[in-house]
């Protein structure tokens, strides 16, 4: 919870814990600029944001701006798939391809085209909002941008959360959703 009253209107989450050799990390999500920032002393500094999200997590469109390390990352996804594989959020960061998808046990995880997963949705335990295992391929780079990815809207991993989304994007006439 921010300290200052005023803080707390423009903060919508933020998450703090650590990771292991890492450190204390802060991933904060904001009203005002709309944006998710990730800051860690062990970390890469990530950020995400669209200027078309209207609150809470931040959408993935075209508008979507993600930079891990100062690298900007392409992203995509396939609003209109049906299987799981087809649904997961395209991010091309540099030389590197990821897919964030709901995985085979049903937990988000973060897969490189070449190593496979590299962090997945732990099981927190009792009082924890949210634990991350960080598999042993997986480098600082991609532990930043799987922390960065929860400040994202993943509601649309999920087939529920894509027909709901196309549903809205329909009624709402947009076509900028990706």
């Amino acid at each position: 919870m921010p300290e200052h009253r005023r803080e707390r209107k423009v903060t919508f989450l933020h998450l703090v814990g650590t990771a292991g050799p890492y450190g204390e990390v802060s991933l904060k999500v904001t009203s005002s600029p709309r944006e998710a920032t990730l800051v860690a002393d062990g970390l890469p500094r990530a950020t995400i944001s669209n200027p078309g999200t209207p609150y809470g997590h931040i959408a993935i469109d075209e508008r979507t701006r993600l930079t891990v390390g100062g690298v900007t990352a392409r992203v995509s996804r396939n609003r209109r798939a049906l299987r799981k594989e087809d649904r997961g959020i395209g991010i091309v960061l540099g030389d590197r391809r990821y897919i964030y998808l709901c995985g085979p046990t049903g937990r988000e995880e973060l897969r490189d085209s070449e190593r496979g997963p590299v962090v997945r949705q732990g099981d927190p335990p009792a009082g924890v909002m949210m634990t991350l295992d960080v598999l042993p391929e997986a480098d600082a780079t991609d532990l930043a941008l799987a922390l960065i990815m929860q400040g994202a809207d993943r509601l649309v991993l999920t087939v529920g959360g894509a027909i709901v989304s196309g549903v809205m994007s329909f009624l709402n006439g947009s076509e900028r959703n990706m």
